[in-house]
């Protein structure tokens, strides 16, 4: 932390001309403008070393503005060419949990706009929030965070352990089909990579998906942190990586509903057929990076930036968590309503028929929440029923097993850590192009691809 932007001991808050000896009512970061609205100062040596926030967010931190004029950063308006004076400050952002992101940024302050034009040169955490953040005067000893750093390690490993479950259910996966003399298409293979990525594993409780959404929230508020942090290519990167967290998080929610028996049958298929497909999987994260700068812009300048009475009066803390909640939730809006339009294209595109997002299907309903997407292009009408295609079955890992006369729908069970070699378990009993689904039983008989259409 800057030396000039730590408060020296035994100084007093002072508020008196607060808008003189504070002016700055904004920053550009990231090509995204903040409201910033100054709270008290403290007269220094060299002049005012001013506390400020964005109440909204949950962010604070101290700023000091120089004497002399200085060449405007390089995001500052032309405008400002000759009124733009040095300014530097730190930040931090308070997460869900008990830690800060921190920010120590450089850059021009423009006294035209009152606005700072900005940019990140140091970034960490710190185990602070609440009550203790607002009253932060900074520190010039190293600070470091144990939870941030202790939930994204498990974060991380989890993940990785995650992948080395993709990795080796794949291999093995490919290695049947060669065997069998089955051709795995790329879009089939895609498929069944995305299956296997699934973040809970078959079985989980809601108990589970709870702790793995705490987990994807605190990701969110990382990616929200290095959204400020970041500038150019690598800005929009980083809300490609917002946006996939928020469809991890739409996806657990999702399954929770599933398991619940509060959600219908037939609209548990409408909305995993039109929100919920391999067709349209990123598309809606897509727009919704293109279009993240330009709405957090937007929401910043709302009545929002006005909102520093009801965060002192519920505490910044608890005021935050409702602002991040309203941008996941528009960012979720956006991702959704892009993806329900493309998904009703492709379907007529496909089927020259919307009739896929009403007509049950066995097969759907056998796999119940076991799936975590469903794939448009693998469906087909036959005799008037909604069918699975044999290449789409086999895109999804769903073999037959002949066991004591009986034909048996199976697939291949995720674990949460381990990939054992006996993962496949019966799921439904075939009985000419249907199945209906049982209990889970171990898979004991003849293995075999499905050459047949079921639904």
């Amino acid at each position: 932390m800057a030396e000039n932007l730590v408060v020296p001991p035994g100084l007093q808050k002072e508020t008196a001309n607060l808008t003189e000896a504070c002016p700055v009512e904004s920053f550009v970061l990231a090509g995204v403008w903040w409201n910033f609205e100054a709270t008290h100062y403290y007269t220094i040596d060299k002049g005012f070393l001013c506390h400020a926030v964005v109440p909204q967010y949950n962010l604070h931190g101290n700023y000091f503005i120089g004497s002399t004029r200085v060449t405007p950063h390089s995001t500052t308006p032309s405008s400002c060419a000759n009124d733009s004076f040095a300014f530097e400050q730190y930040l931090y952002h308070g997460s869900v949990g008990y830690y800060s992101f921190y920010e120590g940024e450089v850059g021009t302050y423009c006294t035209k706009d009152k606005t700072a034009y900005i940019v990140v040169e140091v970034l960490g955490t710190f185990d602070i929030n609440g009550w203790f953040l607002a009253e932060d005067t900074g520190s010039h000893e190293y600070r470091k965070s144990w939870w941030y750093s202790i939930a994204g390690a498990i974060w991380l490993v989890y993940r990785g352990l995650m992948l080395r479950r993709s990795y080796v259910s794949c291999k093995r996966y490919g290695r049947r089909c060669d065997q069998m003399g089955e051709k795995l298409q790329q879009s089939e293979a895609m498929v069944f990579v995305q299956e296997s990525l699934r973040l809970s594993a078959h079985g989980a409780t809601n108990y589970h998906r709870c702790a793995l959404l705490y987990l994807i929230i605190e990701g969110i508020m990382t990616d929200l942190f290095l959204i400020i942090a970041n500038d150019g290519l690598s800005t929009k990167i980083q809300y490609a990586s917002m946006g996939y967290n928020l469809s991890g998080l739409m996806l657990v929610l999702f399954e929770m509903l599933e398991s619940t028996s509060r959600l219908r049958e037939k609209w548990r298929l409408r909305i995993k057929r039109v929100f919920f497909s391999y067709e349209t999987a990123l598309v809606g994260e897509l727009v919704s990076a293109a279009a993240f700068q330009h709405f957090l812009s937007g929401l910043n300048g709302s009545d929002l930036k006005r909102s520093k009475p009801t965060a002192m009066a519920v505490s910044y803390y608890l005021w935050s968590l409702v602002c991040h909640a309203i941008v996941v939730l528009v960012v979720v809006s956006i991702i959704m309503s892009v993806r329900a339009p493309w998904a009703l294209g492709f379907a007529w595109w496909k089927h020259r028929s919307l009739g896929i997002f009403s007509e049950p299907c066995c097969v759907d309903t056998a796999m119940g929440a076991r799936s975590r997407i469903t794939m448009l292009s693998g469906y087909r009408m036959e005799d008037g029923r909604l069918c699975y295609k044999p290449e789409t079955l086999k895109a999804f890992g769903l073999l037959k097993m002949e066991e004591d006369g009986g034909e048996f729908l199976v697939l291949h069970r995720l674990y949460w850590f381990t990939v054992p070699r006996d993962n496949l378990v019966g799921i439904g009993v075939i009985s000419g192009h249907r199945v209906e689904p049982c209990n889970d039983r171990p898979c004991t008989g003849i293995v075999s691809f499905l050459d047949k259409s079921l639904g």
